[in-house]
């Protein structure tokens, strides 16, 4: 996992919001640019949305996600 990913994971994991549900949303590029998904639910296959391989930073809203 490239280490900016990582790093947002982590700092997202930390921020508490005050929406009710989980959710996180995947961008392009880094810092939080370019096209983006966001989704509440568990994704097993990112290629549907077009991001096999794309995703390259992520913002956590409330709860825990597992990435792989």
């Amino acid at each position: 996992m490239n280490a900016v990913l990582r790093s947002a994971l982590a700092v997202a994991a930390l921020v508490i919001s005050a929406q009710a549900a989980a959710q996180v949303t995947f961008y392009e590029r880094q810092d939080f640019e370019g096209p983006s998904f966001t989704t509440a639910k568990q994704v097993g296959n990112f290629e549907g949305f077009g991001f096999n391989d794309r995703a390259s930073s992520v913002v956590v809203v409330r709860e825990r996600w597992e990435i792989c």
